[in-house]
């Protein structure tokens, strides 16, 4: 996506994880929402470079995060075993969501 200059001044966009999903820690999480509470964060109208931008800046005052891919994290549909699928109808998220509190990762047929 070709973002202007007035909008992202720049050169390159902080490490992010790209896809349709994220799994952060608890510790991460509280963090992005105090920081949102005190209108610390910026936003960004891409939502994974705004998750960058804040993990970028939890970075500065904790631990490091380590960012890791896993072919789970699936950015073409779905697959068993999922642990996130992109391209999804609200009705197939809803049934995804169920399947692993069932016990089982797999895909939806739902329409």
């Amino acid at each position: 996506m070709q973002i202007p200059a007035l909008e992202w001044e720049e050169e390159v966009y902080p490490p992010y994880a790209n896809g349709p999903g994220y799994v952060i820690s608890s510790e991460i999480a509280e963090y992005i929402v105090s920081e949102f509470d005190n209108q610390a964060l910026r936003l960004f109208k891409m939502e994974d470079v705004s998750m960058g931008m804040w993990v970028q800046k939890f970075n500065k005052t904790r631990q490091l995060v380590e960012y890791s891919h896993d072919v789970k994290f699936f950015q073409a549909g779905c697959f068993d075993g999922y642990y996130t699928a992109h391209y999804q109808s609200p009705q197939h998220i809803i049934c995804l969501w169920r399947k692993p509190q069932s016990g089982s990762a797999q895909c939806c047929n739902a329409r």
